[in-house]
């Protein structure tokens, strides 16, 4: 690796600098090699630093570190992406405070059209049968998902994507050379194989709870809009939604049961103006504009409209019967202990579904999606 890649290591893994105040510099002095070789007085003219800061860039031990960094970088075989580089994401470039640098274990587009979908780790049944889904097909439309790794919903969209042969990148809160959660070592290796993982954090670096919230501006950075399934009300997949509202990214939002404490978030979400999803042709319909949106693809938007459209005039619990039976048919109890409603409403919602001629109940028990 050459000297001017150990500048912008040394200046992307620079201790107590925000990347706001990071990026402000970069403006000012054109690259990490001319702020490397500034002195106290010219780095006190910027007006945005304070004494701390000064010191932190003047410190000779960051500088020693950086060789100590790029050993790792080899020996676990990770990519290093600054700003200048062609490879840059666009997208994440025009965000207010893109990172300096990305850690990549993969390969990634520079223009990619990608879909963010984040979620609880704490997921039902309904929200990974969902998740899934989407995700599949999304992938089927060349679309690239993007989440976190985490477990439940994150881990749920990687696989989704998987399963249909796409693209899908990771976005970790960790340096690369640690797996975390460390279950999930088979999907990170299929992920690097299929895409990329992702990090603005140098290898060693253990995971804290302050890095995840950070690292949410890059997945809805990275991302023409953002997919939330089952958030509770202070969940950090509201702060990924926040954030891709501040990046001019659409949200999206599946709607939950009611009374599930999943359900809170995504269902406020849906109140405050997210676009309510319960299929994937709901975000295709949004994104269908998009410059490299492909067309030609294996599903076909307007086939699916004649053939399998949930009616917008259904209420949440029979749209959440229809997203679950569109997936698989499924027994009354399978239904019941994903979706956590009461029996008896459930038994309501069945039957209406019923009676509108949108489901019906074979020989073995399963009801089975007639659209």
């Amino acid at each position: 690796m050459n000297s001017k890649l150990r500048e912008w290591i040394w200046f992307a893994n620079l201790k107590g600098i925000i990347t706001r105040k990071k990026n402000e510099l970069l403006e000012l002095f054109g690259t990490p090699a001319l702020i490397y070789e500034a002195d106290a007085i010219a780095l006190a003219k910027t007006g945005i630093l304070n004494r701390e800061n000064i010191e932190a860039i003047l410190s000779a031990e960051p500088r020693k570190t950086v060789d100590e960094t790029m050993e790792k970088l080899v020996l676990n075989n990770i990519s290093v992406i600054t700003q200048e580089d062609e490879a840059y994401p666009e997208l994440l470039k025009n965000i207010a405070d893109p990172p300096v640098c990305l850690y990549v274990k993969g390969n990634i587009e520079r223009e990619e059209m990608s879909i963010g979908i984040v979620g609880s780790r704490r997921a039902s049944g309904y929200g990974i049968t969902t998740t899934k889904k989407i995700s599949s097909e999304l992938a089927e439309y060349g679309i690239c998902v993007i989440s976190g790794m985490a477990r439940g919903i994150d881990t749920a969209a990687h696989h989704g994507a998987l399963s249909s042969g796409g693209r899908t990148i990771a976005v970790f809160g960790c340096g690369l050379d640690i797996v975390y959660p460390p279950e999930n070592r088979r999907l990170m290796e299929r992920i690097i194989e299929n895409g990329a993982v992702v990090s603005e954090y140098p290898p060693g670096t253990i995971p804290a709870p302050h890095h995840f919230p950070v690292r949410n501006r890059i997945v809805s950075g990275m991302s023409i809009g953002i997919l939330v399934v089952e958030a509770g009300e202070k969940s950090g997949s509201l702060i990924t939604a926040q954030l891709a509202l501040e990046q001019g990214r659409d949200v999206y939002a599946l709607p939950g049961n009611v009374i599930s404490i999943n359900s809170r978030g995504t269902n406020k979400l849906i109140q405050d103006g997210a676009k309510l999803i319960t299929s994937v042709y709901d975000i295709i319909d949004e994104i269908r504009w998009y410059k490299n949106f492909r067309k030609n693809t294996v599903l076909d938007l307007n086939d699916f409209r004649n053939r399998k459209k949930i009616p917008d005039s259904l209420d949440i619990e029979e749209q959440s019967v229809m997203q679950m039976l569109s997936v698989e048919p499924l027994q009354i109890d399978e239904i019941h202990n994903r979706l956590s409603i009461e029996l008896q409403l459930l038994h309501r919602v069945l039957l209406s579904l019923e009676m509108k001629g949108l489901i019906r109940r074979e020989a073995g028990g399963k009801y089975i999606i007639q659209i």
